[in-house]
């Protein structure tokens, strides 16, 4: 590892918890051998109950993971250089998307929005933290395109698929990697999850379980092959981080 990349490999250590120690190792070693060239590594990452809801039936965020879990997180976000979330996320929460509750660099904040609706208010906009980067749709108007970044964002055109309209991720992945980002972190929302998991662009899963019982929004808006099959993991790994389990493991992409 890189003297940068042994700095940003210490960041968890300070958990008492051995095997979070193990998680930031992991992350180090799976991303220095990513075998993919051209794109980040992809870490998805968010908190669930045990249901696997993470926001409420409105889109409403929902305390759901512990204080420690939390510093968790924001430790995670010091480990990649980049956290990309869906415009709907910061219509419903307007987050900041920056580390805080550990010392570590703030990655970079990607947001994906086709039609540039991030409020030209929102705290993204307002933060000291350097320049978001909104993925928009490539025929956006330029009018709309100046006025973001007037706002304070960079705007990264990208083409979208012609299926269904939506972003390219594949394509949005390249021109992240092209700006120096190698390793990303994905955490919501729903829809931008599912879209990260059917395109089988993810490389590693953390997710934070809850024991609560939350009747809202579910993590998974389609099955994650297209079909009913479920998807497996591998190399699997579980930690108690004081009420909340945390799992993280690799995507096992064969069809059962």
């Amino acid at each position: 590892l890189t003297s940068n990349q042994r700095r940003k490999g210490a960041i968890l250590n300070t958990s008492r918890n051995a095997s979070l120690e193990d998680l930031s190792r992991e992350l180090n070693r799976a991303a220095e051998n990513f075998p993919t060239p051209g794109r980040p590594f992809v870490t998805v990452s968010y908190a669930q109950s045990i249901v696997g809801s993470i926001a409420s039936r409105r889109r409403r965020p929902l305390p759901i993971s512990g204080p420690a879990a939390m510093r968790m997180t924001h430790g995670l976000r010091a480990l990649h250089d980049g956290i990309l979330v869906g415009i709907e996320t910061v219509l419903a929460d307007d987050p900041r998307l920056s580390v805080r509750l550990v010392e570590g660099a703030h990655p970079q904040p990607v947001v994906l929005d086709t039609h540039l609706r991030t409020p030209l208010e929102a705290r993204l906009l307002k933060g000291r933290n350097g320049r978001p980067w909104l993925v928009g749709a490539a025929d956006n108007p330029q009018d709309k395109v100046k006025a973001m970044t007037a706002a304070g964002a960079d705007v990264l055109p990208c083409r979208r698929e012609e299926n269904n309209g939506r972003l390219d991720l594949t394509q949005t992945l390249r021109l992240l990697h092209k700006r120096g980002i190698r390793r990303l972190m994905v955490e919501g929302g729903a829809r931008v999850i599912t879209s990260f998991i059917r395109a089988q662009l993810v490389d590693l899963f953390i997710i934070t379980i809850a024991p609560k019982l939350v009747g809202g929004l579910q993590v998974m808006t389609a099955p994650p092959n297209g079909s009913e099959a479920p998807m497996a993991l591998t190399e699997i790994h579980y930690d108690r981080l004081e009420d909340d389990l945390v799992l993280w493991a690799r995507p096992d992409w064969r069809v059962p």
